[in-house]
């Protein structure tokens, strides 16, 4: 990439008269693609300090740490940046290379994913997540593959006797009010389902679920989207919603052939 020194000059001179600027982020990327990296930490530190939820300026951030050798940082800000703003493609693609230079196959896979749920045609989250996936299970920690599954339920049994008090477990109940990170994510499945795009809301809706769990909110979409899991985790088909008009057009059809009906009896018995 090569850096346009006026542009840069222009930077800096925003920065210095308006130090609260947004600005530090591409004055600090600049300074990275140059090879300052010592300038583009300094520049990019200030900036974050005084905007900690200015998702731009916390790519810029990870990017700098990332080049400096500090990937427990970048990791730490990529985090806090796709909890921002779970449709940042940039954030989720950054992410997915930080982990795999960490030696997180299973996160950087997860990364991958979302950023091909979020542009199906990347070629390179593509490429990545299909030699992820060809991976063997030897080279994953144990449990990257397994599923839990749901414990059987026999009506012809008597149910277990209750634990011991001593035994017994403390259950904490699901929080009804969803986290910000959360939130965001049911927007994004909300606009899915408003657009009648039921596949891409039902892939975000199970990703959700296996970060939150069963939240009551999530429960709500998955009843919304006539959704059953079964033990295996897989869902049956999804069949689309249709409009209000359609329905509302439906129903008089029925009421019209129930109509006629009634008449062609009516005429038969006389």
């Amino acid at each position: 990439m090569k850096i346009d020194a006026s542009t840069v000059e222009k930077y800096q001179m925003i920065l210095e008269k308006d130090p609260n600027s947004q600005v530090f982020a591409p004055l600090a990327e600049a300074y990275r693609e140059m090879g300052m990296l010592s300038e583009a930490q300094k520049t990019v530190t200030a900036g974050v300090q005084r905007h900690p939820q200015f998702v731009g300026g916390l790519v810029t951030y990870a990017k700098v740490m990332r080049d400096l050798g500090h990937l427990g940082k970048a990791l730490e800000t990529l985090k806090k940046a796709t909890s921002l703003a779970p449709e940042n493609i940039l954030a989720h693609q950054l992410l997915a290379e930080v982990q795999l230079a960490n030696k997180n196959p299973k996160d950087a896979l997860k990364a991958f994913k979302m950023v091909l749920f979020l542009n199906p045609n990347s070629k390179s989250a593509q490429k990545a997540v299909q030699k992820l996936e060809s991976l063997t299970a030897d080279e994953y920690d144990e449990e990257v593959f397994a599923m839990t599954k749901l414990p059987e339920v026999h009506l012809d049994k008597a149910p277990p006797a209750p634990p011991k008090q001593e035994e017994a477990l403390v259950m904490k109940p699901l929080p009804t009010t969803p986290s910000r990170a959360m939130e965001r994510m049911l927007s994004l499945i909300d606009a899915f389902i408003v657009r009648n795009d039921l596949e891409k809301a039902h892939a975000l809706l199970k990703d959700t679920r296996l970060e939150f769990g069963d939240h009551p909110e999530i429960q709500r979409r998955m009843k919304t989207l006539q959704v059953r899991y079964n033990d295996s985790d897989e869902a049956t088909p999804l069949r689309p919603l249709q409009p209000r008009e359609q329905l509302i057009r439906e129903r008089k059809i029925e009421v019209l052939e129930m109509m006629l009906r009634k008449i062609d009896e009516y005429r038969a018995q006389g």
